[in-house]
């Protein structure tokens, strides 16, 4: 366990305890939003400045004075030689990239895998196993789609000129993350130690959360006890932060109403080793299934890609337990099968023997619900990331989302604070936050609903969409530039052109 104040002086007991910003969470939204936090302090001072106003700029920083991390967890570090550091991964759009090239961690990652393609194929069309007679008995959908098994993809974006995506092990990005935080940090008191008040805690959690009833304006700071192993220290708060991802215990503070579903599904994910192909590996390959199945092979490097594989709880639970033969050959069924001549061959899903001889596999599972927050603030307190919104992973936007949460609300900050707002108002801060999110979390939740409910429900008829939208001249490039503004963050980017986290 640790508590630590970055400072480079022992911090007073009002700065110990009072801070304008507390974020609950060390994830990577959660360290990310402390380095933006960081960032705007300094923004504010300098842009301030720059205008001959000193004291206007210290003023204006000065509301940033006092922040807090505090995470459950150890401190994030990252093992390269460590296979499950490198089972969970995460896809990272253009957009998002720009953001964390902004807060400084961009260039720290040695893993940062670029793909200029995504193909997506059904087993209604392209799987070998699929008999004639189980494709369609609709004389249209024969027409479209054929009475045999396909190849091609029926859905596919590609750009030559720049990458539609990256691939980054969350691990990773994770501990470069939190070492921006603590650059910052020690950058910041070797300038001004008087304003070096920042803390993070990790093996920490906050107990006994309370913030002012809904509907009150200008209310006391809220108060929270942080509890580091025996020691409990009382701490008050302008703002709490919750980044605690899906099972934020902020979200019951709050009681906020949500949208919730249970997709009845589970996710297996691992890592495999590829036959190396032509192209470098720069390919996300999609396929989806009559029975609601799910699977996804995203590169990491020329040889390697990661597996989501959305499927019945059970099934996971016996893919977990599957021999390594059985498991390379159960993904190929369902990955190269389709198109052996475009989706790489699994030759392997790496493992090593533990001092007991037991067998350790880059793997695991964990269950698919949708849960979003329709309000996820309250007075002094916003939810953020996976805590106000986890989605099914198909779509890969995940931690997009949160990234765009992050910089949407450091936005709203500056603004309250260059007007004189209080940032921890549910009006000036809270009400404008959730506009901006729900105008980027509703057309990827939606969009993502609806295709996998089509995908299931009606199979030909979303293979014929699917088929129709990569094909028809002119209406094929206007849809897919539609849908590619919206996943690249293009969208976002344009909302919110004047944050300097974009620039």
């Amino acid at each position: 366990m640790l508590c630590r104040s970055l400072s480079m002086r022992a911090p007073s007991p009002v700065a110990a305890h009072a801070n304008e910003v507390i974020v609950s969470g060390g994830g990577v939204v959660g360290a990310a939003m402390m380095a933006s936090l960081q960032q705007l302090r300094s923004h504010l001072h300098s842009s301030s400045a720059g205008q001959g106003g000193g004291s206007a700029a210290s003023l204006l920083a000065s509301q940033l004075t006092h922040l807090m991390l505090v995470n459950s967890g150890k401190r994030p570090v990252y093992d390269a030689a460590n296979m499950m550091d490198r089972l969970r991964t995460v896809s990272i759009t253009p957009v998002s990239s720009k953001i964390i090239d902004n807060l400084g961690a961009w260039d720290r990652l040695t893993t940062k895998h670029p793909y200029y393609r995504i193909a997506v194929r059904h087993e209604q069309a392209n799987s070998p196993y699929l008999g004639a007679g189980s494709r369609s008995s609709s004389s249209f959908m024969t027409s479209v789609l054929g009475n045999s098994t396909s190849s091609e993809p029926l859905l596919e974006f590609t750009d030559l000129r720049k990458p539609v995506g990256f691939i980054c092990f969350n691990a990773e990005l994770n501990s470069c993350m939190m070492d921006v935080v603590e650059a910052q940090q020690c950058a910041l008191a070797d300038t001004d130690a008087d304003a070096a008040h920042d803390t993070v805690c990790f093996g920490a959690r906050l107990e006994g959360v309370r913030i002012p009833s809904r509907g009150t304006l200008g209310g006391p700071w809220g108060s929270a006890k942080l509890v580091v192993g025996e020691t409990t220290t009382d701490v008050t708060f302008g703002l709490l932060l919750g980044c605690e991802g899906r099972d934020s215990p902020l979200r019951d503070v709050l009681s906020t109403p949500a949208l919730q579903h249970d997709y009845a599904q589970a996710a297996f994910v691992c890592t495999v080793r590829l036959e190396k192909s032509d192209d470098g590996n720069v390919c996300a390959f999609q396929n989806f299934f009559r029975d609601g199945k799910i699977v996804a092979m995203l590169p990491t490097s020329e040889d390697t890609a990661n597996i989501v594989f959305s499927t019945t709880p059970q099934h996971a639970k016996e893919l977990l337990a599957s021999t390594q033969e059985d498991l390379v050959a159960e993904l190929n069924r369902r990955l190269c099968a389709f198109a052996s001549n475009d989706i790489p061959k699994i030759l392997e899903v790496p493992q090593t023997s533990t001092p007991d001889g037991k067998v350790r596999r880059a793997q695991g599972s964990f269950p698919l619900k949708l849960n979003v927050a329709t309000t996820p603030y309250a007075p002094r307190a916003i939810l953020l990331g996976d805590a106000a919104h986890s989605i099914h992973p198909f779509a890969g936007q995940g931690l997009n989302l949160g990234i765009y949460d992050l910089c949407a609300l450091t936005s709203v900050l500056e603004q309250a604070i260059r007007s004189g707002q209080d940032i921890g108002s549910s009006v000036a801060v809270g009400q404008v936050f959730a506009g901006h999110m729900l105008s980027h979390t509703a057309p990827v939740i939606a969009g993502m609903e609806v295709i996998k409910k089509l995908t299931y429900w009606t199979p030909g008829l979303a293979s014929v969409g699917m088929k129709a939208l990569n094909s028809i001249p002119v209406a094929s490039t206007l849809a897919k530039d539609a849908i590619l503004q919206v996943s690249s963050g293009a969208l976002f980017a344009a909302q919110h052109r004047r944050s300097y986290l974009l620039q």
